[in-house]
């Protein structure tokens, strides 16, 4: 893509796109280099008059150091805001003092204050953590045009460099002046800053700076953002749809619902992380636990799907897994649909679901937790006999004679012994390696997962003491 024009200082790139820019106005500009204000500071002060009026103007840095293609130092400098022709002169000398020790070719920049400003921010033409082709938009409403730039919260929008489908109107414009600059800088990043005065039909655009985007990385082209996105909308289209071997309509996912993959690898893992840990745990090992320990049998399906290395629950997977073994499948059906409803309509109950959605073991206070089921138009017999499933599996867990759960403590001792037993054979690193990794699932995640899962119910069975009172909050703590 051919530039028009280049990057320079902040002044003289305002100046050379105003003779351009068709989405946005940039307001009347005046400047002079530090060389120019020692030389003749009234002829700078009268020059300023005479083109932008008496004021109240904003008096902004325009440094060498700043806004260039290696480095930015935004905000390193000063800006003085409604500034009048009295103060004028003050205001300047303000600004070069910021610049520590000025070189000559440094420059003052003069404007008119805007008025009427309703709404102002920052706006980048890649995502500046990822380098990314994401418009992203960060505004304030209101007259301050300052207060994005300055630090305080705003509202963000952020979006696809080919979507446009859900815009906010008000955000449009700032869309196609970020597409105008990338047009006119040869298709490289830019950051800039705006405001927007009156409204209605009065309503314009203002571009108050632009400069070149400093990114760690390349960005991809908006051509592989396309095909990378349209890879995920086909995986999510068919995660909506029913699954012959699923119980539910759909799926959604989440971060943290089950296993916790925000938590223990983060929302951007590694390569090796990820999938170190679908090996250890998600691909197979969670499903192999459940089904042990009475629930319905998800061997098969992974646990976690991942969006182009980002890791996410199936939460339709994931409830699957929660129903007990022996439920009707009708009702079975009825219960996924029916927590992923839940969760659809509580979103913050995602790190939850265990205690807040989903029935997952027998506990004393269940028959009055079974009523919001009731509420859903289940019926007494079918919330009996979740709650005898639900019981059978839990007997099964937590006896502590035949409890399977002491079947799993056995196995962390075995983990070990093989373990010691391996890395003083003569095997080679790679057979070490493999037989490390196979150990790991066999006698270590896969017991740790079952003792986790007695560890929840029994975190369950606690609560519901304190419900029932039987026990008070502070004993259940002490216990």
């Amino acid at each position: 893509m051919q530039s028009k024009i280049h990057f320079s200082t902040k002044a003289k790139t305002l100046l050379n796109l105003r003779e351009v820019i068709s989405c946005a106005s940039i307001a009347p500009i005046e400047f002079f280099s530090v060389k120019d204000w020692g030389q003749g500071k009234e002829k700078c002060l009268t020059s300023v008059i005479s083109t932008l009026g008496e004021g109240p103007y904003i008096v902004r840095s325009s440094s060498h150091r700043e806004d260039s293609l290696k480095q930015s130092n935004a905000g390193a400098f000063t800006s003085v805001l409604n500034v009048t022709k009295q103060n004028l002169e003050f205001a300047i000398k303000e600004v070069i003092s910021s610049y520590g020790e000025p070189s000559n070719a440094d420059e003052v920049l003069v404007q008119p204050m805007l008025e009427d400003v309703n709404f102002s921010g920052v706006a980048f033409s890649h995502d500046p953590n990822t380098c990314s082709p994401y418009r992203v938009i960060n505004w304030s409403e209101g007259s301050d045009t300052s207060s994005i730039t300055g630090g305080k919260q705003g509202e963000i929008w952020q979006q696809a460099a080919s979507g446009c489908k859900s815009t906010p109107p008000k955000i449009k414009k700032v869309i196609q002046l970020i597409e105008e600059l990338l047009v006119l800088f040869g298709g490289q990043a830019v950051d800039l800053e705006f405001a927007s005065t009156g409204n209605g039909t009065q309503e314009r655009l203002w571009l108050l700076q632009a400069r070149p985007l400093i990114m760690a990385n390349k960005p991809e082209t908006d051509e592989k953002q396309v095909e990378r996105l349209k890879q995920i909308e086909e995986k999510i289209q068919q995660g909506l749809k029913p699954h012959p071997f699923l119980m539910g309509k759909r799926t959604v996912w989440g971060i943290m619902p089950d296993w916790n993959p925000a938590e223990i690898i983060g929302v951007r893992p590694k390569p090796l992380a990820l999938s170190l840990y679908r090996d250890l745990i998600t691909d197979s090992i969670w499903a192999y636990q459940r089904h042990n320990y009475g629930y319905r049998n998800l061997r098969s399906f992974p646990l976690m799907s991942h969006f182009l290395g980002l890791p996410y629950i199936d939460v339709r997977v994931s409830f699957n897994s929660f129903v007990p073994d022996d439920l009707d499948t009708k009702l079975a059906n009825r219960l996924v649909d029916y927590y992923i409803e839940r969760l659809l309509s509580k979103p913050n109950l995602h790190d939850k679901v265990e205690f807040e959605i989903v029935f997952s073991c027998y506990t004393l206070d269940l028959k009055d937790r079974l009523k919001k089921l009731e509420h859903a138009n289940f019926s007494e017999a079918e919330t009996d006999h979740l709650s005898d499933s639900l019981r059978s599996l839990t007997n099964q867990i937590v006896d502590n004679k035949d409890g399977i759960w002491l079947k799993d403590q056995e196995r962390l001792k075995t983990l070990k012994e093989r373990r010691d037993s391996l890395l003083d054979s003569n095997a080679n690193p790679v057979e070490r390696v493999y037989w490390l990794i196979e150990d790991c699932k066999r006698y270590g995640t896969l017991p740790f997962a079952g003792l986790a899962r007695a560890g929840f119910v029994a975190v369950q069975m606690l609560n519901s003491l304190v419900t029932v009172g039987a026990i008070t909050g502070v004993e259940k703590v002490i216990i």
